[in-house]
């Protein structure tokens, strides 16, 4: 494990993985990084990203990455391009989250370490907003880390769940009591 006590700052990168390969991304900053695996990472600051929850307090929160730009008249329509590619390019897929260790500010041009993956979640779907004549954005949403908690199978205690469960047949449960009624008190009375 690192010693990671004199790191001065994190980037935050996101790796969507398409048919086409993955494709990194830098939320919130222009530029462009190259990690110690030679990856390169696409910064922009119309790349959004709030904050990433895994489950607190008993909630699954979902996230989102949304793209928000003004659609230039003369250019080609990025949403139609996106929308051509269809939901299948992304749904099901996994988009990953990594952190970038920095030591020193030279880090951003040498970076010391490779960066290390922290989240793995399943997107979901695409989302377009039109605002106007030009104000456009593209979300891409993901599930929660924990989504399959909420759809968990239920097991029923007994002789038929129980077999199910352990996969061969077990009576140990035929003689479970199937009711709390009590006709007389445990103890004394």
């Amino acid at each position: 494990m690192p010693d990671w006590s004199s790191v001065i700052g994190w980037l935050l990168l996101a790796e969507i993985d398409t048919p086409d390969g993955p494709a990194r991304f830098w939320p919130g900053t222009d530029g462009v990084f190259t990690d110690t695996n030679g990856d390169r990472w696409v910064g922009s600051v119309l790349l959004s990203m709030p904050r990433l929850q895994a489950s607190i307090g008993g909630t699954a929160p979902a996230g989102e990455v949304t793209l928000a730009y003004f659609q230039d008249p003369d250019s080609d329509d990025l949403i139609g391009q996106v929308k051509a590619l269809g939901i299948e390019y992304v749904e099901g897929r996994e988009i990953k989250f990594y952190a970038q260790p920095l030591y020193t500010v030279d880090d951003l041009e040498a970076p010391q370490e490779a960066p290390v993956l922290f989240m793995t979640r399943t997107m979901e779907k695409l989302d377009y907003t039109l605002k106007g004549a030009a104000d456009r954005s593209i979300t891409l949403s993901f599930e929660s880390s924990f989504q399959d908690r909420k759809s968990a199978r239920r097991h029923i205690l007994d002789r038929r769940g129980h077999s199910r469960l352990l996969g061969y047949d077990n009576p140990s449960l035929e003689f479970m009591p199937t009711s709390n009624y009590q006709d007389e008190p445990l103890f004394g009375g």
